[in-house]
């Protein structure tokens, strides 16, 4: 791995604020996407960050937590939480930018027990395929306490097809992605977009329970996940 992103966001934090990552993808021409969005200060973030923030509880997991701009915020609010993430230039930042109990790990070896596991900007990307969904839910699942929640984000992005671009042969929601950084390009790596009927079939089919607690302008929702009868 070139951890493109994680480079980025570290140039960014050393005082590079024209750093900027190409987003090549599956469906379209390639976009810019400026570091900053990764250091937003809390009245910077979108309504469905603002209420994820709102409604975690106890021990949080951040999981996947890039530069750490929602465990800070938690962090200032007194909650203990634990920023984890697989890139070392975000683990670096996060380090140096007071964010106290950073774990630099793959979520799916990484054992332990919280009240809130949290996964935004887009979270149930992190699956990958629709075909693992359930599988990174089960992943999820082992690492809440007794009456815990997952926090998680994602968006319906049928809109990319109505304007006549062919769909992908299998589910919509399925893109590729590549970072590019100084003019370095990474691998291609998977990413999900789940539309909420899709995920509450697929909450149901591991046994566990969902509730959308709420939906903004462009369709990007955040859920709860908690094990049937919490």
């Amino acid at each position: 791995m070139k951890d493109l992103h994680g480079k980025a966001i570290l140039d960014y934090y050393k005082g590079n604020d024209e750093a900027t990552l190409i987003l090549h993808n599956s469906y379209g021409d390639p976009d810019e996407m400026p570091v900053e969005v990764f250091f937003r200060e809390e009245e910077d973030f979108t309504t469905v960050e603002h209420l994820a923030l709102i409604e975690s509880r106890g021990r949080v997991l951040d999981l996947g937590a890039g530069a750490g701009a929602h465990s800070l915020v938690l962090q200032s609010r007194g909650f203990e939480v634990f920023a984890l993430e697989n890139s070392p230039g975000c683990v670096d930042v996060m380090r140096r930018s007071g964010v106290r109990n950073v774990l630099f790990e793959d979520f799916r070896r990484h054992q332990g027990q919280y009240d809130t596991v949290l996964i935004l900007m887009n979270g149930l990307g992190l699956a990958g395929t629709l075909g693992r969904v359930e599988v990174f839910l089960q992943t999820c699942e082992k690492l809440l306490s007794p009456g815990g929640q997952i926090l998680v984000d994602s968006s319906d992005i049928s809109y990319l097809y109505e304007d006549g671009t062919p769909k992908p042969a299998g589910y919509y929601g399925e893109v590729r992605y590549r970072y590019e950084f100084q003019e370095t390009k990474g691998d291609w790596f998977d990413w999900l977009y789940v539309d909420q009927q899709t995920l509450a079939e697929k909450v149901a089919a591991v046994g566990m329970e969902l509730e959308i607690l709420m939906t903004d302008e462009n369709d990007q929702y955040l859920a709860c996940i908690t094990r049937r009868g919490a």
